[in-house]
């Protein structure tokens, strides 16, 4: 009956496994175990005291009744000891032997039974006797003291008036030794807590030291920085010059936390409070970027070179001065590896890598070539003079999308790794991108270009977008003798956009095919396989396509 039974439940559990999957059917089981064992315990906690107080009261009530039959069998046990006959050998089986071996065995019983359910009575009342425990400890340790030596006397003379045993002394010893034993027990908890006393009294201490050391260096951090950013707005040309190191150096010095704990917790804080403070630090720096030099218009940074000779020397220190926070930034930006083509292999993150710089609204009447720029931010801004950003490289997304160049604006040799963002924006004068790498999107939508646009040797790995953008005077340059733009064709054609405004100069394009793939692509570029090695400095690729005609 019962295999019959064993194997019907084995297969009510294939069948419903091979309906459900196997991960969903253990699943399911464990669900249902789970909610079977709340909704037990739900109802068990009802009534959770009634059952503590029951189980306390049987608890009480068994421990009374062996200890009741413990005193029974010792008497019995007695009686039968002295009702035994002079010269009686031990070491003969008999009856009476039997009969008081017999009683033994149920007295021990009976003992280690009542010890047992002493012990599981104790543990219902485990929070309160710790808590007398650690308020009375050198009192229970007194008691302990005398009741192991009460002890040690009355549980053999106990056993020898009884007949359980003959001489009393060695166990007399043992129970001393354990009284003993007991002691040194206590010296030893007593001395660990003086010990774990001592050092939580010492962390304590530590920890004490460490926040008031914390404490005081970021006061001393504030004022620094109180007197680095009145130095920065202040007239003296000097101290706004070296004010900018000052307010990098104290970012770093924010961001430098991770040895002033070793709380996980108060690391947090650290890192959090430390982040707030870096990034205010780069807001300062960054609105003395978009706020206009004092007592200046628009007007005279855009005519800058021909101001008078003591308004230009006001105006070069700006420069000095604008120029040195963004040299801060770039320091402090990711850095790379990059192949012996100037290809970027590796890029490291860094230690401004992850914050926010706002250039928007910025004038800006200065050259900014050769230079990091993390997250480059230039939306409507306005630059002066010859805008110069020749050899920079931008590591996340340059957004310059309503921006003005009143002047010349110079991307030759740049590499944008992300979004090149120049949507709406507005070249006045010659726009050049002479080998320039558009990594990713290279967005030129709705963009202006007054006069040349020369986009030679430029490389296009993504998309690029020049969608309604409006070319005034002159056809845009993608390709003369010098070199030839390059369209990768490891994206989509469909990428690869075009279509001017309808009062813009045309841009004549052409097909091209590469990977088994045809594009429509400015007149005499070329198409290359991203997955080829790279062939010179130019940007040019060993895989390339014949020039668009």
């Amino acid at each position: 009956m019962a295999m019959t039974l064993y194997l019907f439940v084995l297969l009510l559990i294939y069948l419903y496994a091979y309906k459900e999957e196997l991960s969903g059917f253990i699943s399911k089981i464990f669900k249902t175990i789970k909610n079977f064992a709340l909704n037990i315990w739900g109802k068990l906690n009802s009534t959770k005291k009634l059952i503590r107080a029951f189980a306390i009261f049987a608890g009480l009530s068994l421990l009374l009744l062996l200890i009741y039959n413990i005193i029974e069998n010792s008497i019995l046990h007695s009686e039968k000891i002295r009702n035994l006959p002079e010269g009686f050998n031990f070491s003969l089986k008999s009856n009476e032997l039997s009969e008081i071996q017999n009683i033994r065995k149920s007295t021990f019983f009976y003992t280690s039974g009542a010890l047992l359910v002493a012990l599981l009575l104790t543990l219902s009342f485990t929070k309160r006797l710790k808590l007398i425990l650690q308020e009375h400890i050198l009192r229970i340790f007194v008691l302990t003291v005398v009741f192991g030596g009460v002890l040690s006397f009355f549980i053999p003379a106990f056993l020898y008036n009884y007949g359980f045993i003959g001489e009393t002394k060695d166990l007399t010893t043992a129970l001393f030794t354990i009284t003993g034993g007991t002691i040194a027990l206590f010296s030893l908890i007593k001395s660990h807590q003086k010990s774990e006393l001592e050092r939580e009294q010492l962390d304590t201490q530590k920890q004490k030291d460490a926040r008031d050391h914390i404490r005081q260096l970021h006061n001393s951090y504030n004022d620094r920085f109180d007197k680095a950013v009145a130095e920065l707005n202040g007239s003296d040309v000097k101290a706004s010059y070296t004010a900018v190191p000052k307010l990098a150096k104290l970012a770093d010095a924010w961001l430098d936390y991770k040895d002033l704990s070793n709380d996980t917790k108060e690391l947090e804080k650290l890192k959090d409070k430390a982040e707030k403070e870096a990034q205010t630090i780069i807001n300062i720096l960054c609105k003395y970027i978009r706020t206009i030099p004092n007592n200046y218009t628009h007007e005279q940074l855009k005519e800058f070179k021909s101001l008078p000779e003591s308004d230009i020397e006001i105006l070069t220190h700006e420069v000095d001065i604008r120029r040195l926070i963004f040299s801060e930034i770039s320091k402090r930006s990711s850095t790379f590896t990059r192949d012996g083509f100037g290809k970027i292999i590796d890029t490291y993150t860094g230690t401004w890598s992850d914050f926010e710089f706002d250039f928007s609204r910025a004038p800006i009447f200065y050259p900014l070539s050769s230079l990091t720029i993390e997250k480059g931010n230039f939306s409507s801004a306005k630059f002066y003079s010859n805008a110069d950003f020749s050899g920079a490289t931008f590591t996340q997304t340059a957004d310059f999308s309503k921006a003005t160049f009143t002047q010349n604006a110079n991307f030759s040799w740049a590499t944008f790794t992300q979004t090149a963002d120049f949507e709406s924006a507005t070249f006045t004068q010659t726009a050049r991108f002479h080998v320039t790498k558009f990594t990713q999107d290279a967005n030129f939508r709705w963009a202006t270009f007054t006069q040349t646009a020369n986009f030679r040797s430029a490389t296009f790995t993504q998309t690029a977008n020049f969608r309604s953008a409006t070319f005034e005077r002159f056809e845009p340059t993608f390709a003369t003798k010098l070199g030839k733009a390059r369209f990768s064709a490891g994206t989509s054609p469909q990428n690869y956009m075009f279509s001017v405004a309808p009062d813009s100069k045309p841009i004549n394009c052409k097909p091209a095919t590469l990977l088994g793939k045809t594009f429509i692509i400015p007149l005499g570029t070329v198409l290359f396989d991203p997955d080829s090695p790279p062939k010179d400095h130019l940007g040019n690729y060993t895989v390339q396509s014949a020039s668009a005609e």
